[in-house]
């Protein structure tokens, strides 16, 4: 074990986050990536339900009451999915030859670790799809990519220009390896940290940039200003304009739905930065996900 994996060991103090000020329910927030048919695979279970980061944005938001239009790629056959998204939600399908697939499998029912399979459909949001709905007056675009292909990074960069953009990176990082799904960092992936206003990803994700934690949460610091780190139930790490902020975890008091923590945590902490700091937003967005952990949500 390295010196950084022992700083993210250290145990954390759990308590239930104080928040300060109200939350703008008057926000609105454009979300952005495909929808996915997921089956999740724990211990002698399996379940088959809609996926994708935009579905867990939509259902936080919608826990909170919060304004929020979702454009979502899917193929037309799977349209019923729609249905399962908030009934809040404002949804503008693309249609597509293809709904994406993933399959998830938990490690021994640990939920911070799981092995993963996906069909890689081909899905890109291009900026003619949002080219008129990006006009409007957005809070932030929330981007929640499965894969590199789904939102170029044309489009990101055409977004950024013009509203606070917050990324999660784990698409860009995936890639195939037969129907199985890996990790790896690429040089070009710095140009998507460039294109907005904070990225988001989790501690294994981290280490595809480097063996080095610091040095990592170090490299992609010099290309975007806020960057967040989930680690799971040792909490999370937010390096904000060269400052290191640790956030505790809140403990859960049972764990029924692990899927979509991050994306939860993301699009809580991004609703949270609009009257906060990133201290206070880190903190309600454990909490959130910890709400999202015990069924709540």
């Amino acid at each position: 074990m390295n010196t950084d994996d022992r700083y993210l060991l250290l145990p954390y103090p759990v308590c239930m986050p104080a928040f300060g000020g109200n939350v703008n329910t008057d926000d609105r927030y454009l979300l952005l990536g495909p929808l996915s048919r997921d089956r999740i695979v724990r211990r002698n279970s399996t379940e088959f339900m809609v996926g994708g980061a935009v579905y867990y944005y939509s259902r936080l938001l919608s826990h909170l009451g919060v304004d929020h239009t979702a454009v979502v790629t899917l193929s037309e056959d799977d349209r019923h999915l729609l249905r399962e998204f908030p009934s809040k939600t404002d949804i503008i399908p693309l249609y597509r030859d293809s709904t994406v697939e993933f399959e998830n499998i938990y490690y021994k029912g640990d939920t911070s670790r799981r092995i993963q399979r996906s069909n890689f459909a081909s899905n890109p949001i291009e900026i003619d799809d949002i080219e008129n709905i990006a006009v409007e007056d957005w809070a932030a675009v929330l981007a929640g990519p499965l894969l590199p292909s789904d939102i170029p990074l044309e489009t990101l960069q055409f977004l950024g220009k013009r509203h606070r953009l917050y990324t999660g990176l784990q698409g860009y990082l995936r890639y195939p390896h037969g129907d199985m799904v890996r990790l790896k960092f690429r040089n070009e992936i710095l140009r998507v940290l460039e294109a907005g206003s904070g990225v988001f990803l989790d501690i294994n994700e981290l280490r595809t940039v480097s063996g080095d934690l610091m040095g990592a949460l170090g490299v992609l610091g010099e290309h975007c200003g806020e960057v967040i780190v989930t680690c799971g139930p040792r909490g999370s790490l937010i390096s904000h304009k060269g400052s290191l902020i640790r956030v505790m975890a809140v403990a859960a008091e049972r764990e029924l739905d692990p899927t979509g923590l991050g994306d939860t945590y993301m699009a809580a902490y991004v609703h949270m930065r609009r009257i906060s700091g990133p201290e206070a937003a880190g903190n309600f967005a454990s909490f959130m996900a910890t709400k999202k952990l015990e069924g709540e949500i």
